[in-house]
């Protein structure tokens, strides 16, 4: 009996020391694979929706920026700019008077303006020193079922009979143009006017000292004030070049950093060209490239921008020497309201 018990104690014994050694560290080089694995798959991903948040900004800020300057210059669907007198607004101008608009002679504001860096405008906060400025002015293609206080509208006549061709403002009781039934009754179509300012920003967040994330914003005209929204985050630089129709046929013969100025030495196609005329070069602009710099929003482990990026101005931006992945996007956009007419 004795012995039975001594040998069935020796049948029941445990791992040895060496054993159990030898299996902890298996498992800790199994434990080791499986954490390293986990850091580069979180890390790939991580790296997947940084490069992808840049790709989507990018394209996201040409698309809008382009789809504005189409719609630049639409004053109704009538044909009231084209025989109207062309008039520029001060940059921040928010009174329905000063933006543009006066119905006899008929004058409306240019549909789009462009302004250089270091142009002093009190109604883009956080403006980035570095910054174009765009403007884009025309009225809503939405009509609007009844005018609210405090918001400018404009108001286009269809009736031969009626005094002016057309009226703006935000006094409810001007708007009574009316459609080609001349039916005093029934008056015509009112749109929102509509003033849509891009620019650069320093910050997306600025409370305090600003996260310091470079942004395009818009500030657009809102109950009579400009109400700032951000449209991407990382948008590094925007650089536009605008196309001026030199003989009238509504194709761009050039494309110019700035229309206001002489630009008889860059643009030779059309020697007979005036260009002293600041206003109406910019009228003459029928197409805009837009460059757009966009990095991602977190630096890359590892990775050192030492690139250099073409914007379409006379030097390339960069290097900048850090650890943001960056990406040039492009696109030309035409200024259906403008060309349109010509052709």
């Amino acid at each position: 009996m004795n012995r039975q018990r001594i040998v069935t104690r020796h049948r029941q014994g445990g791992m040895s020391l060496i054993e159990l050694m030898v299996g902890m560290t298996l498992g800790l080089l199994l434990l080791t694979a499986l954490g390293s694995l986990y850091f580069s798959t979180t890390r790939s991903r991580s790296e997947f929706s940084n490069s992808a948040e840049q790709v989507e900004n990018g394209r996201y800020v040409v698309d809008t920026v382009g789809r504005e300057i189409e719609l630049a210059g639409f004053f109704g669907v009538s044909s009231v700019a084209s025989g109207a007198t062309v008039a520029s607004p001060a940059l921040c101008a928010t009174s329905p008077g000063a933006l543009g608009f006066v119905n006899s002679p008929a004058t409306v504001p240019l549909g789009l303006q462009g302004y250089a860096p270091g142009t002093v405008a009190p109604c883009l906060p956080n403006l980035a020193p570095a910054s174009e400025i765009l403007v884009i002015r025309r009225v809503s293609t939405t009509p609007a079922a009844a005018a609210t206080a405090g918001q400018s509208y404009m108001q286009v006549s269809f009736c031969a009979n009626d005094a002016t061709s057309f009226v703006f403002g935000a006094s409810a009781p001007a708007f009574t143009m009316r459609t080609k039934a001349c039916d005093p009754a029934v008056t015509a179509e009112l749109r929102p006017a509509v003033v849509r300012i891009f620019y650069l920003a320093t910050c997306d967040v600025c409370s305090g000292a600003g996260d310091g994330v470079p942004t395009l914003k818009m500030a657009e005209l809102s109950g009579g004030a400009f109400q700032v929204n951000s449209v991407a985050q990382g948008i590094q630089d925007m650089h536009l070049s605008y196309g001026v129709d030199l003989d009238n046929n509504g194709s761009a013969d050039c494309y110019v950093s700035d229309p206001g100025v002489n630009n008889s030495a860059i643009c030779t196609t059309v020697p007979a060209y005036d260009w002293t005329t600041a206003l109406a070069n910019w009228q003459n602009v029928t197409s805009v490239r837009i460059n757009v710099l966009a990095r991602t929003q977190r630096t890359s482990l590892g990775w050192t921008d030492s690139r250099t990026y073409d914007l379409g101005r006379a030097t390339a931006s960069g290097p900048f020497n850090d650890g943001f992945k960056r990406h040039v996007y492009a696109r030309v956009a035409r200024l259906a309201n403008v060309a349109g007419r010509r052709e």
